[in-house]
């Protein structure tokens, strides 16, 4: 399927009147209508790759005399119809002569020109689902509360504790020692019990993988860390949960961060789906969150969540498909491109200042954002977008 024309020229131009023109020609072609900023912009697309040629000169002669009795043939002999019903939100219209009706309807995406895809509703209800979930099954704050020499990291739901990237054995004594050792008698800087103290000394010995950028912070405040590692690394992984390479992008922190995240994956994959189908969309989105989670999980440890990595993976595949392959028709406006790399280029400046100041200063604290996520599913994204074999299907049918 080949964009053909866009036609904005309203109402000089009537794009359905030169879509059943092209089907009187024995073209078959979609009228589509864009959506918000592309509101009032028509899309002519031919389906057939050796028409394309001729779909393109008839366009340009249609373009110089739009007014000529003859592109308004086959429009006059339909049933006359609302402006609406020309080009409802729900659907593309199909234009060929042998056709009397359009094709069945399919409920088009908010905020995206392509229809709800399967793929693209089955994750988007398990994210809200694990979200939702993660909430009915946290009694108390995600912060833990600071025991001396216990390394910090967030006290999860169960549901999260099974499907982040690994669950180290360091944590699950850590669980244990606030079983025991309760939030108010740290506070309180009460004594820890006999019961307490036994697992604080296990925990001191079982080593527990925090990423790369926690050993070389060490390395450089202190001489004597080294940035070797000989402990575990993907614990819970090699003992058979093979789904945590992928799970961590079902799972979200809080509200602003699943809406940003589901907005833009509305906005980008709904879009991808309608253009390839399901099957190499889904490679798509299982190549980028495979590849972030895992870059991720070995700069900062397991503790990291979210949708971004293959959010900013579907933007640079659309960007490389723009650029190879202008005609499949994908959307996404430069300013929408700049801020997004405004954006991740601006959190990896902020966390090397940060990394500065841990290094230099006595400055402790990290910035919270999954930096390495963003760039290494950015990459992943744009390299398969350059491949032949996300190439638009042909004969693509919504």
């Amino acid at each position: 399927m080949r964009l053909i024309c866009t036609i904005t020229d309203l109402p000089r131009e009537n794009p359905l009147a030169f879509s059943y023109f092209l089907a009187g020609q024995g073209i078959e072609n979609e009228c589509e209508e864009g959506s918000g900023t592309e509101k009032g912009q028509f899309r002519v697309w031919v389906y057939d790759e050796d028409q394309v040629e001729r779909a393109q000169e008839l366009y340009q002669q249609y373009k110089t005399h739009p007014n000529d009795p003859k592109y308004r043939a086959h429009y006059d002999a339909k049933p006359r119809i609302t402006q609406e019903e020309i080009f409802p939100e729900e659907t593309p219209l199909i234009a060929n002569e042998d056709e009397t009706e359009t094709l069945p309807r399919r409920r088009r995406g908010i905020l995206s020109t392509a229809p709800y895809g399967t793929v693209s509703m089955i994750i988007l209800s398990l994210v809200v689902l694990l979200f939702i979930w993660a909430q009915v099954q946290r009694s108390g704050s995600l912060a833990p509360p600071k025991i001396p020499g216990v390394i910090p990291a967030p006290i999860l739901a169960p549901i999260e504790k099974a499907l982040i990237f690994d669950y180290p054995a360091y944590f699950e004594l850590r669980d244990r020692l606030l079983k025991v050792y309760t939030r108010e008698e740290i506070e309180k800087k009460a004594s820890p019990t006999t019961e307490a103290y036994k697992i604080i000394q296990e925990m001191q010995q079982t080593p527990v993988w925090m990423g790369i950028y926690e050993r070389f912070v060490a390395h450089y405040k202190n001489g004597n860390a080294t940035i070797s590692y000989q402990g575990p690394l993907f614990e819970k992984i090699r003992q058979g949960q093979i789904w945590r390479i992928f799970t961590p992008a079902l799972l979200h922190f809080d509200l602003l961060h699943i809406f940003f995240n589901v907005l833009w994956f509305i906005l980008l994959g709904n879009q991808i789906e309608f253009r390839l189908g399901w099957f190499k969309y889904l490679i798509l989105i299982l190549a980028t969150g495979i590849a972030s989670n895992t870059a991720q999980y070995l700069m900062s440890g397991p503790f990291f969540m979210g949708l971004s990595g293959i959010v900013v993976g579907m933007a640079a595949f659309i960007w490389a498909r723009q650029q190879v392959a202008p005609w499949e028709g994908y959307l996404l406006q430069r300013f929408t491109l700049v801020f997004l790399m405004i954006f991740v280029i601006g959190m990896f400046a902020l966390q090397i200042v940060f990394f500065m100041m841990q290094i230099f200063g006595t400055f402790a604290a990290s910035i919270s954002i999954a930096n390495t996520a963003h760039i290494t599913g950015g990459v992943v994204g744009y390299l398969l977008g350059r491949l032949r074999y996300f190439a638009i299907q042909h004969n693509l049918r919504y």
